[in-house]
């Protein structure tokens, strides 16, 4: 980094407020990895220091180097005012530092997108910030997967680039809103995937209506005219009492194919996953 690039990256206090002509000096200066984790908490809205450890900073000969890059490159982009941490932290007091919970910052939000739109950052509800950092969890069980000597490339498109848009059966405009939608290439064969990731908090009957919304997306026939196939669609939950109870009522549902299907608790994800794969 040439003298002048870190003089821009490290300002002597804390940020608050960066003009345009600022912003754009930072983002000539920034490294590709520093843009990389702009882009990941971009993703998911709200991710973990651990979490930014496990999807950027994978090139360290050691997790205890790795996790001290992690700290000391945030803790610059907070500086920089590009990102900030929540009051509150997941995993407890003992869950440290790599417990901290970060979000995208309006200057950071204005970095990657250069729409000059108005952006704010606000506190999420508990529920909303468990739901995205699952999401996130899954997301990272599946980049687990490039290690398997079968598979060739990996593609995760999370909200909203997982959505698709169609029409019912009664002309009308209709939305699926997978949380991830995956396309895992092996060396023999092209599997995709939707996900939906479950942590108890919806009843019974709304997750067989989302399931549902699958099968009338897939009387369309765009996925089928598009790729020659239809996803399977993954739930993932925390319960094993609750995947059960899901994976039953599929089962018993006339208006469902069980073999779009999967139903999997969140502990077994990736080792199921290589299942399916087999």
């Amino acid at each position: 980094m040439s003298t002048e690039s870190a003089r821009v990256l490290q300002p002597d206090k804390r940020r608050r407020r960066i003009d345009r002509d600022e912003l754009r000096r930072i983002s000539e200066a920034m490294p590709e990895r520093d843009r990389e984790v702009l882009h990941r908490i971009d993703e998911h809205r709200y991710l973990t220091t651990h979490q930014i450890q496990s999807f950027v900073f994978t090139a360290h000969g050691s997790t205890d180097s790795a996790a001290r890059t992690t700290r000391y490159v945030l803790a610059r982009l907070e500086r920089l005012a590009l990102i900030r941490a929540l009051p509150r932290r997941v995993g407890g007091v003992r869950a440290g530092s790599a417990a901290r919970i970060w979000q995208l910052a309006p200057a950071g939000a204005r970095l990657l997108r250069d729409e000059g739109q108005a952006y704010r950052s606000h506190e999420p509800s508990l529920r909303f910030l468990q739901h995205c950092l699952a999401v996130a969890d899954v997301h990272l069980g599946l980049r687990d997967l490039t290690g398997l000597e079968t598979v060739e490339t990996i593609g995760v498109a999370t909200e909203p680039n997982s959505w698709r848009r169609f029409v019912g059966t009664g002309g009308e405009q209709r939305l699926l809103q997978p949380d991830l939608a995956s396309i895992v290439r092996t060396r023999d064969y092209v599997d995709r995937w939707f996900i939906e990731v479950d942590l108890g908090t919806e009843s019974l009957p709304t997750v067989l209506k989302k399931c549902g919304q699958y099968e009338s997306y897939r009387a369309s026939g765009i996925e089928q005219d598009a790729h020659h196939a239809f996803p399977l669609v993954i739930w993932v939950f925390t319960s094993q009492t609750r995947a059960e109870k899901v994976k039953s009522s599929i089962l018993r549902s006339p208006r469902l194919t069980p073999d779009l299907y999967r139903v999997v608790t969140a502990d077994r994800f990736t080792t199921s996953a290589q299942e399916w794969l087999q």
